[in-house]
């Protein structure tokens, strides 16, 4: 089984283990990662919270019981961000070459390997191959991408609801253990929720020049907070971590079920009879 991350949205920020939402749902989950979008979602407030996974670990000697944590964020706040980053990410797209998108992308001279393959099939062109002119030149945007963005608002409006909830406890027990190590691992993460929001605010308001520095983010290393971009990919490889295509996921996958199923607070209390 794959470790994973795993979000929620929720109607209150727990306390702790029995502190159960009234409602919630899953919104997705993901294995090996947190990716970009979860941490721009979780980016409006997000504090410490209890873990509603877990009130333990299978190793803990009986009476004390490991507190585990999780990051609890307003939904709204991240929300609104999601949806500017998407309007800008879809601007940036439009004029974007798919081989621009990727990080390895470098405008080079061709090697003697790249025109072998050029001759044979000329209808294709190897990254190294393609001028610098070409960042310029509009192209077809990539329709999948410019899909699960559409999907992506209508599934989170959809899900509405007061708080969001990120668990991270399978991740962290992978390369952590103790309870004030796990706690950090946490922390850590919560860290990297507030980068991700600060680097979608340092975008420029004009969304043309938004999406030029977005775009150019992604391929080129910048300062902070922009460095927080460097990785991901605006075509349609932004999620193609199974076949090594991509390392930095954006995230755009979306599902109410969950490999862990929490329960709410009716639910969780009709189980403790």
């Amino acid at each position: 089984m794959a470790n994973r991350s795993y979000l929620y949205s929720l109607s209150n920020r727990p306390t702790s283990y029995a502190d159960r939402p009234e409602t919630i749902s899953g919104l997705s989950e993901w294995p090996y990662d947190v990716p970009f979008m979860y941490r721009l979602l979780m980016s409006g407030d997000p504090q410490l919270c209890a873990s509603l996974i877990s009130d333990g670990l299978d190793d803990d000697e009986p009476g004390k019981r490991t507190q585990l944590y999780a990051i609890s964020s307003p939904f709204d706040p991240g929300f609104a961000r999601v949806k500017r980053f998407a309007e800008i990410l879809r601007v940036a797209v439009a004029v974007l070459p798919p081989a621009m998108s990727a990080p390895a992308a470098q405008a080079r001279p061709a090697s003697f390997l790249d025109r072998l393959k050029q001759l044979f099939s000329p209808g294709k062109k190897t990254i190294s191959s393609i001028p610098v002119q070409a960042a310029t030149q509009s192209y077809a945007p990539p329709s999948h991408l410019l899909v699960e963005l559409d999907e992506t608002i209508a599934f989170l409006q959809a899900h509405r609801d007061s708080y969001l909830l990120l668990e991270t406890i399978e991740l962290d027990i992978m390369s952590e253990s103790g309870e004030a190590a796990l706690k950090a691992s946490v922390e850590q993460e919560l860290a990297r929720c507030k980068h991700a929001g600060a680097a979608l605010d340092a975008l420029p308001a004009d969304i043309t020049e938004a999406a030029r520095q977005l775009k150019l983010a992604t391929v080129q290393q910048a300062e902070e907070p922009l460095d927080v971009l460097f990785g991901l990919r605006l075509d349609n490889d932004f999620d193609s971590t199974r076949d090594n295509a991509t390392e930095y996921p954006l995230g755009l996958y979306w599902t109410d079920v969950l490999y862990f199923e929490l329960f709410n607070r009716s639910e969780y209390e009709a189980q403790q009879r």
